[in-house]
């Protein structure tokens, strides 16, 4: 039946949580004694338990590697199989002849010859629409040229009189009739750039954490008080809960489980607990800090029991992981 502790037994206790409750329950030495033995039996079982799933995980990781490695080699394989297909050729006496081929490089060969053609084309058409001596705006005969090679030549839209036609460019005319040259007109064309990009667009200040040119910087004191404003304004509608400090208004484990409560409300019962259990209390925060929001346990739940007064930097700075982790949930 195992043993019997306020009525209950304790082999059927196979949580934690009910182990505290029912050690803060008892007042006889032997039987919190009983109640200790069965809390570390249950830790030791769960350990294994955690170890025992974590070789699983680990054991499923590598399978995975493992398959997508030969999961590479066999397309690997196909791969070099239907390039040796593509590389064979026939002889004329019908047996076969591998020659090996590099099709990257034909690949490249191909859009040059294909580049080069389509300029020639565009050259051709463009100097036999020079050559013309009629007079108004040029064109070129595209279906001509388009018919002596195999790539096609995309005609340049036509344009309003007065206007050219050869890459869609407007020609600027000076006053006076006056012809600019090549390098007046290149020129031109940069001082038109540089008025462009010095037009004034306004700008917002920059406030920066520690920035320079004319940034704003918080002091330690002011993060301090910060993060301090930030937790009272979580936490200020629990009762039993008043936090004016990082060290004495954390020490009985009520003000982490408010903090936490407020994101998970529906983790447990905050009305239930009772500042004495500060054990549970602080157990019971740093699991669900953990479990529901990924917030590693930076104190220990022994040393926090043994202080009555905890390290206000310990506490700072664990307090800081609740803020990066759930000040953009609410």
């Amino acid at each position: 039946m195992g043993e019997v502790v306020n009525g209950v037994s304790l082999a059927s206790l196979t949580s934690e949580e009910s182990l505290y409750k029912l050690l803060d329950a008892t007042e006889d030495f032997d039987e919190r004694k009983k109640v200790r033995n069965r809390l570390r039996q249950l830790q030791a079982e769960l350990r294994v338990q955690r170890d025992e799933a974590m070789k699983r995980r680990e054991q499923e990781r590598e399978d995975m590697v493992l398959q997508k490695k030969r999961d590479a080699e066999e397309s690997k394989k196909r791969m070099l199989a239907m390039y040796d297909n593509m590389a064979k050729h026939k002889n004329p006496d019908g047996t076969e002849e591998i020659k090996p081929r590099d099709l990257v490089e034909e690949g490249i060969q191909e859009r040059q010859r294909f580049a080069i053609e389509q300029k020639q084309k565009l050259l051709a058409a463009y100097d036999a629409a020079a050559k013309t001596r009629v007079a108004g705006p040029k064109t070129a005969d595209f279906n001509a040229i388009n018919d002596s090679t195999s790539a096609p030549v995309t005609p340049v839209a036509k344009q309003p009189p007065g206007n050219c036609n050869f890459g869609n460019i407007q020609p600027k005319h000076p006053q006076n009739n006056q012809k600019l040259s090549a390098k007046a007109k290149f020129q031109q064309m940069v001082n038109n750039d540089l008025a462009q990009n010095n037009k004034q667009v306004p700008t917002r200040p920059n406030f920066r954490a520690g920035g320079g040119g004319g940034g704003v910087m918080r002091s330690a004191s002011d993060i301090k008080d910060m993060l301090l404003h930030w937790c009272k304004s979580k936490t200020r509608e629990y009762e039993q809960v008043e936090i004016t400090n990082f060290s004495t208004s954390w020490n009985d484990g009520m003000a982490f489980c408010a903090l936490i409560h407020h994101f998970y409300p529906d983790a447990f019962d905050f009305q239930a607990l009772n500042p004495k259990n500060r054990r549970y209390n602080f157990d019971l925060a740093f699991r669900t800090a953990e479990e529901r929001a990924d917030i590693a346990p930076l104190l220990d739940v022994e040393d926090m029991v043994l202080m009555k007064k905890p390290d206000w930097k310990c506490v700072f700075t664990y307090v800081q992981s609740f803020y990066r982790k759930l000040h953009n949930q609410d």
